[in-house]
């Protein structure tokens, strides 16, 4: 009897992980291949790429639960972008380290967790970017560092948010030269971080979609680890429709901050299309996971699985997954 409801147990872990996998929790995306390596300024040779791993225990039980319970309680979701400046000259560099030190104002740290405050020695530290390791001329035709901000809503803790930012960069960025400095000009509690693009070992940091989420989900965590409630699901997948019918054009004008007048004709179709697909499928996945945890022995499972079912994901859910192929009985309310 005993040895049946382990093996039940095992294969209810293993649906749940695959769905779970379906709503990108648990599952690494992927990364479209990259073209031929250059070769290294620092070391004469091509070198393959490298990725960092995820953070620990992403795609556990207590992981997963902890993000459904972060999407049923509409936890905040956090921001992270690479903000525009191609970085092909030293002096756009060294402009953007006395930005994040606003300009003598504020304090730069770096990858050691040095202070340098003030337009001297900020120069002073783009001067040792430029002529430590990796070869930054003073002029090229690629990208020498990369400039990125992450963010959080207004009213989050600024301590945890920096703690978040500096343990995302130390993992995320290890064997590159980085620097980051917090502001406070801006509602929403947010860092910047500057990346010299070719580490100490040669390899290029090449930024595609699935980092940027790799980058947004271990922001996510180290928050969480600091007591602060953050997500960071895909748009479709915590079925939030807001912007779905606005053309492409505007949503990224949105993102920007700016003006969106005159507003393009119409939505791309395609857009619309495929988010409604990946949206059956979220659907889907959410109706088994409410269901396979509202079955379970334990009674944490069942609360997550009424919170998911009174949130808007279950709200959606019910409206997109077909009445008859819904089997499972209606949560009780209490």
């Amino acid at each position: 009897m005993a040895t049946d409801s382990l093996k039940v147990g095992r294969a209810w872990d293993d649906d749940f992980q695959g769905w779970t996998a379906d709503l990108q929790l648990g599952r690494k995306q992927k990364k479209p291949a990259s073209g031929a390596s250059k070769s290294s300024t620092w070391t004469g040779k091509s070198v393959p790429g490298r990725e960092p791993g995820d953070y620990p225990g992403k795609g556990s039980k207590a992981d997963v639960r902890a993000r459904l319970q972060g999407i049923a309680r509409k936890s905040r979701q956090v921001m992270v972008k690479i903000t525009p400046g191609k970085n092909r000259t030293m002096r756009s560099v060294r402009r953007h380290l006395q930005y994040i030190g606003e300009d003598g104002q504020g304090v730069v740290y770096d990858q050691d967790g040095n202070e340098h405050r003030g337009t001297n020695e900020v120069n002073d530290l783009a001067w040792k970017w430029q002529h430590t390791g990796p070869k930054m001329p003073e002029e090229t035709d690629i990208r020498l560092a990369f400039n990125i901000m992450f963010s959080m809503p207004e009213g989050t803790d600024e301590r945890a948010v920096y703690a978040a930012v500096k343990a995302t960069a130390e993992a995320e960025f290890a064997g590159h030269q980085w620097a980051m400095g917090q502001h406070f000009d801006e509602p929403q509690v947010h860092c910047h971080v500057a990346v010299k693009a070719e580490g100490m070992d040669g390899v290029r940091l090449n930024p595609r979609k699935a980092d940027l989420q790799r980058w947004r989900e271990r922001f996510a965590h180290e928050l969480r680890e600091r007591g602060v409630e953050a997500e960071a699901t895909r748009r479709a997948t915590r079925m939030h429709q807001q912007r779905i019918d606005k053309p492409w054009a505007v949503t990224r004008l949105e993102e920007r901050g700016e003006a969106t007048n005159p507003l393009p004709s119409h939505s791309d179709a395609k857009r619309v299309e495929r988010w409604k697909d990946t949206e059956k499928r979220a659907a889907s996945s959410y109706d088994r996971i409410i269901e396979a945890l509202h079955r379970s022995s334990d009674a944490a499972d069942r609360v997550l699985a009424k919170e998911l079912a009174e949130s808007l994901v279950g709200q959606q859910t019910r409206k997109i997954v077909p009445q008859e192929n819904r089997t499972k009985p209606e949560l009780e309310r209490t």
